[in-house]
C-alpha cells in the first residue's frame, strides 16, 4: 500500500510528514514520496482500518518507551507512556519495522501515586494539538513495550452511539486497566 492511500484508509492526514520526519531524524534519509510502497502489518497487534463493516476501525493500546532501553515492567510508567497502535509497517527502502501511534496523556490526580482513589487507575486522555486533531508519530516497533488494556470512561452520560466497534472512537477519556493481568497490576501498582 503506497503512504498516501495509508494516509487515506487508516484516517492518519499526517503520515507522510511524521514519517518523512522519522526517516530524516533516526536514519538519514529524507527521500520519501507519497508513491512509495509501505508493508503493513495488520493482526500482530490490532491496527484494522475503518471499513464498511467497521466504520470506526479497531486499535490496540500499547505501553511504549521513549528510549531503546527501557526498564518496563520494573519502574511502571515512569519514563513510559501510553499509546494507539495504528499502522505497523516496514518503511521503504529500509530493513525495519516501526509504528505510527496516537498519544495519551495521564490526567493528574490529587495523590502522590497519581491514581484514582476510587479505582486505584490511572486515567487518560487523548494527547491533542491545538486544532483538535489526535497527537501522533512515527516511532521504532522496538519501542513497544507491552499491550495495554483500556476501558472507556463513559462519564455521567455515555455517549449515544456507543457500541463494541465505536467505544474507542468516540470516548475521550479511559482507564488504564492495571487488573488486566498479574504482571501488569504489579507494574502499575505502587510498592
Amino acid at each position: 500500500m503506497t503512504v498516501a492511500d495509508a494516509s487515506v484508509k487508516y484516517g492518519l492526514p499526517d503520515l507522510f510528514f511524521d514519517l518523512s520526519r522519522f526517516l530524516a531524524q533516526h536514519h538519514g534519509c529524507s527521500t520519501l514520496v507519497p508513491s512509495d510502497m509501505l508493508q503493513i502489518w495488520q493482526k500482530t497487534l490490532h491496527a484494522i482500518a475503518p471499513s464498511t463493516v467497521n466504520p470506526h476501525s479497531q486499535y490496540d493500546s500499547v505501553i511504549l518507551s521513549a528510549k531503546p532501553q527501557s526498564d518496563w515492567p520494573k519502574c511502571g510508567l515512569v519514563g513510559h507512556s501510553v499509546v494507539q497502535l495504528h499502522i505497523t509497517f516496514r518503511p521503504p527502502h529500509s530493513d525495519f519495522f516501526a509504528v505510527y501511534i496516537q498519544h495519551f496523556n495521564v490526567v493528574l490526580q490529587s495523590n502522590p501515586a497519581n491514581v484514582s482513589l476510587v479505582t486505584g487507575m490511572h486515567m487518560l486522555k487523548w494527547a491533542v494539538r491545538a486544532n483538535g486533531q489526535r497527537n501522533g508519530e512515527v516511532v521504532p516497533l522496538t519501542f513497544v513495550r507491552s499491550p495495554a488494556h483500556l476501558i472507556p470512561n463513559f462519564g455521567p452520560k455515555a455517549h449515544p452511539c456507543l457500541t463494541k466497534l465505536s467505544s474507542y472512537e468516540l470516548s475521550s477519556e479511559f482507564w488504564l486497566n492495571k487488573y488486566w493481568s498479574k504482571e501488569f497490576y504489579y507494574a502499575l501498582s505502587p510498592m
